[in-house]
């Protein structure tokens, strides 16, 4: 069977010791059923402590299945002060549960073809991310493939900065969703969509709307505060969570004091109140996240080859519709992750920025942390990021103007 992948997919290599995010922390560690008769069988090394009768001991079942339980402090309890895993030391990689044997590698097994992709919770694939240049991915014959190919190109532009990639592929996307239950050549849709002169129209229409900065900031802090309500009530990325939702609430009263509405005179402002102050950091900040950009062009990428297509859904035979409008729920769930990270960037780097240089004080390191820690938190199965999207918003389907505002 034919096997696509990035190139980039064969280079991975477990850091280990040198993580500085262990996988070993802080979130669910799955342990599949077959792992878990097995571990019945096998008592724990004598370094783990509290010793337990067996490995099974240490599981408990959470949210439909069985995970690690974590010890106080968030950690596996298999872990070691160097970041190693116990059992792999005492046993071998063939003791461990399916999830820790394959992080941060996922596989999509569809009938055509196998397509195989690295999950950007892992540090050492936002390494990877960073150091490769974007490439063209190919993969399958029908119109649903040909649509996700042409996003992914989208970030292949440099002549467009990587937000209005993002919004001139959901545009596509979502005019396509609107369009296909009424004609069913979505194929020559699509390629009417994506041809060169009709990019170029609707990315220069995107460069002439008006922007809104502190509308975007202000949605943003919702957010991320939003999505790290349930990781804060457990006390989990506190170190990454709890000064960036800080900073968020002192901006937020800013904008209720102030009443902040971005107009033309914004710039008669800078430096006589709080709000030109924060105009005029957030057009510094914009200058500092733009030396990541390749980075966050592969991310982008990464996530639409990732995301928009899996297998189950062609179990059922779905109409075009259907699967369209599963592209345009990742399409959101994508930017949701992406302007998250973009926002908790600018919290912590407005925190940081203090007499150093723009761009020392937003650093690789950082980047690289909250890419990990928002790609953790935005790590849902594809039946809760519906569910998150119908409770969260008053449509399921965003219109673009909404997707406009948080990117």
């Amino acid at each position: 069977m034919k096997r696509i992948r990035p190139d980039y997919y064969d280079k991975f290599a477990c850091i280990a010791d040198q993580c500085s995010i262990t996988c070993c922390q802080e979130w669910k560690i799955g342990v599949d059923a077959d792992t878990n008769r097995k571990w019945k069988k096998i008592f724990p090394p004598e370094d783990v402590s509290p010793q337990k009768k067996n490995l099974s001991a240490y599981t408990t079942k959470k949210d439909g299945g069985r995970v690690i339980e974590l010890t106080e402090e968030h950690k596996c309890p298999f872990l070691n002060e160097n970041k190693l895993c116990k059992l792999v030391t005492a046993y071998g990689d063939n003791v461990l549960s399916e999830t820790c044997a394959v992080f941060p590698r996922e596989v999509h097994r569809f009938e055509t073809h196998e397509e195989e992709t690295l999950m950007p919770c892992c540090p050492a694939v936002i390494d990877l991310l960073r150091e490769e240049e974007p490439q063209r991915i190919y993969a399958g014959e029908t119109a649903r493939f040909y649509i996700r190919e042409k996003l992914t190109e989208l970030f292949l532009d440099e002549d467009y900065r990587v937000e209005e990639s993002l919004l001139c592929g959901f545009y596509i996307i979502r005019e396509l969703f609107d369009k296909c239950e009424q004609d069913e050549k979505l194929s020559e849709l699509a390629e009417d969509y994506f041809s060169t002169e009709n990019q170029q129209q609707l990315r220069r229409a995107i460069e002439e709307i008006e922007r809104d900065p502190f509308a975007t900031m202000e949605e943003r802090n919702e957010l991320l505060q939003d999505l790290a309500v349930n990781y804060r009530k457990e006390g989990l990325y506190e170190k990454f969570l709890t000064p960036v939702i800080t900073q968020a609430e002192y901006y937020s009263q800013i904008f209720g004091r102030q009443g902040i509405h971005v107009g033309e005179d914004m710039d008669a402002t800078k430096g006589e109140n709080e709000a030109g102050q924060l105009w005029d950091r957030w057009r510094q900040f914009q200058n500092a996240f733009a030396s990541h950009e390749l980075l966050l062009r592969n991310f982008l990428r990464n996530e639409v080859f990732s995301d928009l297509i899996l297998p189950e859904n062609f179990e059922t035979e779905p109409e075009e519709a259907d699967n369209l409008e599963h592209m345009v729920l990742q399409m959101q769930w994508i930017a949701i992750a992406y302007a998250v990270i973009r926002q908790s960037l600018f919290l912590k780097w407005s925190l940081d920025a203090d007499g150093i240089p723009a761009e020392e004080a937003l650093d690789y390191e950082t980047v690289r942390e909250y890419m990990v820690v928002i790609s953790r938190m935005t790590g849902y199965e594809d039946e809760d990021i519906r569910e998150y999207l119908e409770n969260s918003f008053a449509e399921l389907i965003w219109d673009w103007g909404y997707f406009a505002l948080i990117i």
